[in-house]
C-alpha cells in the first residue's frame, strides 16, 4: 500500500507542537502588565467606589495622570 501512515502517528510532531508553544507565547505577550504601583491605585481608587465603580471623565484623566497610563488603558482595566 502507498499511503503514507506517519503523519499525525507520533512520529516527527515536535516542529508543529513548537510552533503552537510560539504562537501561544506571542499572544500572551500581547496582554500587557501595568506596572504594580499603577494596579495599586487602581485598585485602591475601586475599592473606595465600590458603590459605583465608574470614574467620570476627570477621574480617568486623573487616574491616567496619577499612574502613569494612558486613558485607554485606564478605560479597559
Amino acid at each position: 500500500d502507498n499511503f503514507d501512515n506517519s503523519v499525525g502517528s507520533g512520529g516527527d510532531n515536535t516542529g508543529g507542537e513548537d510552533d503552537l508553544d510560539d504562537n501561544s507565547k506571542k499572544r500572551q505577550k500581547k496582554r500587557g502588565i501595568f506596572p504594580k504601583v499603577a494596579t495599586n491605585i487602581m485598585r485602591a481608587w475601586l475599592f473606595q467606589h465600590l458603590t459605583h465603580p465608574y470614574p467620570s471623565e476627570e477621574q480617568k484623566k486623573q487616574l491616567a495622570q496619577d499612574t502613569g497610563l494612558t486613558i485607554l488603558q485606564v478605560n479597559n482595566w
